[in-house]
């Protein structure tokens, strides 16, 4: 079923909530892409949207409301904390080490992808789904993803729960995926040059964010 709804749809974005609570599944807008939608602590949600994409692995990230919601799902680093302030609500991709909750499902490892997208819509989504919502983008694995409802593919249309009408998306590109590797620790830690994995290019320059860091640091 479509909905087209704006944030002040409050009816509509607690039904859909409420559904996601049960185990249902939407696709819905974010920032940069669409996204397929289910609680991220529910296997057969997570296993539904895998079947979805036809995948057969985990590792799809998860957006959250907020930056608490994100420190109950992963280990927040002081370097980390430092970006989701500087660039959350945003299209930054932080993979971090998995809180033990989490199911091997969602992280397919030890490490767990989070965002908090810049979108009110999918913001309002994701409170009423209890902070935390699998962010992975609605395509068909290997496919091209979707910037708009014209771009869905038919197929998973007829998979899902809701299919939340956005519009456009605002981006219309990838978040930027990065990870922080600390090596150092204690007071030559604060002097270290902070490494980062820049695992996908995206919407944010993966030197923004290096260059932040260090300026963060008091290196550059």
């Amino acid at each position: 079923m479509r909905l087209k709804i704006g944030v002040g749809d409050i009816e509509k974005i607690r039904e859909i909530g409420r559904v996601i609570r049960r185990g249902g599944v939407i696709v819905y807008p974010t920032d940069t892409l669409y996204g397929i939608g289910g609680d991220p602590n529910n296997r057969s949600a997570v296993r539904r949207i895998l079947e979805i994409k036809s995948r057969d692995y985990g590792k799809m990230p998860v957006l959250v409301s907020s930056i608490e919601r994100a420190a109950s799902l992963a280990i927040v680093s002081e370097a980390a904390l430092f970006l989701m302030g500087k660039f959350w609500p945003g299209a930054l991709t932080l993979v971090l080490p998995k809180a033990p909750g989490v199911p091997e499902e969602v992280s397919g490892g030890g490490t767990l992808g989070i965002r908090m997208p810049n979108h009110s819509i999918a913001l309002a989504i994701i409170d009423e789904s209890g902070g935390a919502l699998i962010g992975t983008s609605a395509n068909i694995h290997g496919s091209k993803p979707a910037t708009s409802l014209d771009e869905l593919d038919p197929s998973i249309e007829g998979k899902v729960d809701f299919v939340v009408d956005g519009g456009r998306v605002p981006i219309g590109r990838p978040s930027t995926v990065v990870q922080i590797i600390e090596e150092q620790t204690g007071p030559e830690r604060a002097k270290a040059k902070p490494k980062v994995r820049v695992i996908r290019e995206g919407a944010i320059s993966g030197e923004v964010i290096i260059s932040a860091l260090e300026e963060w640091r008091g290196i550059k």
